[in-house]
């Protein structure tokens, strides 16, 4: 069953170098790099990802340059709210608290999701599952795309093949 992260967007974009580089220069390159990461992330793990930034709007809203369709849902705000406060309503609500994952350095939400039966991340480790994600992701690519597929065994993992040579040596026993 998939796990949902709950992602509090600017305190993840703060932990990370290029991210935090990207804010001084353009804060909309900052989150949009955020959002590309964990997008490709959660395509290759099937989870589902809700990135929450602290908002100067009205009202809490969806993120009119995304989609929210998908597995990945952007969300900012109300002026009155923040991100921490969305979070905890959320797992609050959540009826799987054992499948929800709150990523934060913020010490009183962890403390305080994790309280409710809910997991924690520090954005340090996210990103760094994050980024061992994408890079076995772009290894797999590669290595399909760099020609012939070689030898059937390759495919196969150890189990399958001892598996596959036992089945070989019972028929050979029979002939």
């Amino acid at each position: 069953m998939s796990q949902i992260y709950y992602i509090d967007g600017y305190n993840v974009i703060h932990l990370s170098p290029e991210m935090q580089g990207a804010m001084h220069e353009d804060i909309e390159r900052a989150r949009e790099l955020l959002i590309e990461r964990v997008t490709k992330w959660v395509s290759a793990t099937q989870d589902v990802a809700k990135i929450i930034f602290d908002g100067q709007g009205q009202r809490t809203e969806e993120s009119p340059h995304h989609s929210n369709s998908g597995p990945v849902e952007i969300l900012f705000s109300s002026k009155h709210k923040t991100a921490d406060q969305i979070i905890e309503r959320a797992v609050y609500q959540s009826n799987r608290k054992g499948g929800v994952i709150v990523v934060s350095a913020d010490r009183g939400i962890t403390d305080l999701c994790m309280g409710m039966g809910a997991l924690v991340m520090h954005p340090t480790n996210f990103l760094s599952q994050v980024g061992e994600a994408s890079s076995e992701i772009s290894r797999a690519v590669k290595r399909r795309k760099s020609g012939p597929l070689g030898r059937l065994e390759e495919r196969f993992d150890g189990d399958t093949l001892d598996h596959l040579e036992d089945l070989k040596r019972r028929l050979e026993k029979r002939d």
